[in-house]
């Protein structure tokens, strides 16, 4: 049953690949920019206050106010795109968004080790200084808690997803 699922899903994905390029790509672009911008001073004003805390804090509101609305924009687009509004597909559209946003943080965060023309803002050493305070205090305890921050932000962009194609439902 599952390996029907993930099996017709990928199908689904490839038939619409240009799709799901442009629809997870551009928010994902613009999502790192907001990302630069707004959650460096958010970690430069709260880490003296919350210490320990600093980046699940951080973490959960970018996850609120930068992934969910981006997520919600990737959901029309592809919808908008692919011309279905069946909300399986915005599930889909909001976890291969998620997961396209992740891996271009990720790429982000590895060109930040070799130069600093990405990091602008000082995003990448404000998220060192959290992640190491944060191990300090919590040890363990911090995987598990970004690990069920993970899967509350996967499930918050799926929603997005869902969001955004019953806009575009709505508005045909």
């Amino acid at each position: 049953m599952v390996k029907k699922i993930v099996l017709s899903s990928l199908e689904f994905i490839q038939e619409h690949r240009n799709a799901f390029l442009l629809g997870t790509i551009i928010p994902a672009l613009f999502g790192l920019l907001l990302v630069e911008a707004v959650i460096s001073v958010m970690f430069h004003a709260l880490q003296p206050i919350l210490a320990g805390m600093t980046l699940i804090t951080v973490e959960t509101l970018r996850a609120i106010f930068v992934d969910f609305p981006l997520s919600v924009v990737a959901g029309v687009i592809i919808a908008k795109k692919i011309s279905t509004t069946e909300s399986k597909y915005g599930v889909l559209s909001g976890a291969i968004f998620l997961t396209a946003f992740i891996v271009i943080v990720i790429c982000m965060g590895l060109l930040h080790n070799v130069t600093t023309f990405f990091d602008v803002f000082g995003l990448g050493d404000a998220v060192i200084l959290a992640v190491q305070t944060a191990w300090q205090q919590l040890g363990f305890h911090l995987g598990v808690m970004m690990f069920m921050f993970l899967v509350f932000d996967y499930f918050l962009c799926m929603l997005g997803g869902i969001l955004g194609f019953k806009i575009v439902q709505l508005n045909s």
